[in-house]
């Protein structure tokens, strides 16, 4: 048995949907469609999404804190 999702009765537009553009609906929020959101989870699946981090070396960094400390009066 297939049971209906259906909206609550905020049924309005709350945002824009970041895929296609128009008025995203609730139960999709953010998105208007179940289809945007699949397509938006593929894209982070693919990694087309990424967040971006900033990569360092602990170990340079704890070098370079120690020295400092080791040099501090």
């Amino acid at each position: 048995m297939r049971t209906k999702i259906t909206p609550s009765c905020g049924f309005k537009k709350k945002g824009v949907c970041p895929i296609c553009k128009s008025g995203s609906l609730a139960p999709h929020t953010p998105f208007c469609s179940l289809r945007c959101a699949q397509l938006d989870l593929g894209k982070w699946l693919n990694q087309d999404y990424v967040i971006s981090t900033h990569e360092f070396d602990e170990d340079a960094d704890l070098e370079k804190l120690t020295t400092q400390i080791d040099k501090a009066p």
